[in-house]
């Protein structure tokens, strides 16, 4: 949910799905917090290679498998809605390759995931074990004696992206954001599956709450941050509360005025160099939150906007990078800019939200980001 008054609100929505490729996904099986202090085997039937792993990164494994097979569904190796169940033969070929995995990093690299489902199958559901020549691959050599280019430091490229987006006196002067316009969702299965688009809202109020709305089905999903809690409800009406490191991150992301803080984000803030981001030069910068996987942060060199966001999802099996991009920044009429734009991406899956309408310093109810009361499951036997 990274919000703030500046155009990192609509940062702020990225990161609002960073949470939700999470918080939304788990919606649809059990709640996280009723996996805390579990491990795989204590929350889920028949785990037999990835016994010992903490529950709530379950969900997470699963989804990195996903998306290094290039978007392929549940039922690929599950059998319909029995999880459980040990019928189809990629299910079991799927347990040898994660033993295999496994075993690699346990002798080879201490533990570490360095070898991992995408290490061969880069997409697909069938790995190539022989290299494919490019069409007309050439050798290029690089430049003879190059100067690498001076860098400015990390505070240098913070100012100028404060500067950019108004100044903080101009910032500090926004206190509430209505956000709206469209939404291109993805849908679930190979891919993706068929999205939708629909209308969407993001509301944000200082210090730290903000709400998100989404089409999803036939209804809408939501999902906020009301200064303590990190929820999401799906188009069911099925609530699910974030814990551990999601919830971490929804904190961090809850401040209103995160551009003016994002240095004290992280432990450690470095530049690594530039790099082409869209077609433009970025300052790429690196960054580390406290008990948190390190996060890439890149800025245009020319305007000093954030162009673009990753943070990693870790799992025992590999690290899921969920990137976001921002675009076509405006000024939302207070002399602060604000990206219209923003695209959240997973290797399979994209969220684009375009923003039409953005209004500044609105009466906001802080109730609208309490987390809703979950709708009661229909009787056995209901329709």
């Amino acid at each position: 949910m990274r919000l703030d008054s500046t155009s990192l609100k609509k940062v702020g929505i990225a990161a609002a799905l960073i949470l939700g490729s999470v918080s939304l996904a788990a919606a649809q099986g059990p709640n996280p917090a009723d996996l805390a202090g579990k491990t795989a085997e204590q929350a889920f039937k028949n785990i037999q290679v990835l016994k010992g792993i903490p529950a709530d990164q379950v969900f997470p494994t699963m989804r990195f498998i996903r998306d290094s097979l290039g978007g392929v569904s549940c039922q690929f190796c599950h059998a319909g809605d029995d999880r459980a169940s040990d019928e189809k033969p990629t299910k079991q070929m799927a347990r040898k390759m994660i033993a295999m995995e496994l075993a690699i990093n346990k002798s080879t690299f201490e533990g570490r995931a360095e070898v991992t489902c995408y290490t061969c199958h880069r997409g697909s559901t069938d790995p190539v074990g022989t290299p494919v020549i490019p069409e007309g691959a050439t050798a290029t050599a690089a430049p003879a004696n190059q100067k690498a280019p001076e860098l400015p430091t990390v505070d240098q490229i913070l100012a100028k992206y404060v500067a950019a987006l108004g100044g903080e006196q101009a910032l500090r002067k926004v206190t509430s954001r209505v956000e709206t316009g469209t939404a291109d969702v993805p849908g679930g299965g190979p891919a993706g599956g068929r999205g939708t688009q629909g209308p969407m809202e993001f509301d944000s109020k200082a210090p730290n709450l903000n709400v998100l709305v989404l089409p999803a089905g036939n209804g809408t999903a939501t999902q906020g941050f009301d200064g303590n809690v990190a929820w999401a409800a799906d188009n069911r009406g099925h609530v699910t509360q974030a814990t551990g490191i999601d919830l971490d991150r929804a904190k961090r992301a809850s401040d209103f005025y995160e551009p003016l803080d994002m240095k004290q984000e992280y432990d450690r803030l470095v530049v690594r160099g530039i790099e082409k981001v869209n077609g433009h030069d970025a300052y790429r910068l690196a960054g580390t939150p406290k008990g948190d996987s390190r996060e890439r942060l890149y800025f245009d060199t020319q305007s000093g906007l954030l162009v673009r966001r990753i943070v990693v999802n870790a799992t025992p099996l590999g690290n899921d990078p969920t990137q976001t991009d921002y675009g076509d920044y405006r000024d939302a009429g207070d002399g602060v800019k604000v990206p219209f734009l923003v695209e959240t991406s997973t290797y399979t899956q994209k969220t684009t939200l375009h923003v039409q309408k953005v209004q500044d310093n609105v009466q906001i109810d802080s109730g609208k980001f309490n987390r809703p009361a979950a709708k009661a499951e229909p009787a056995a036997g209901g329709q």
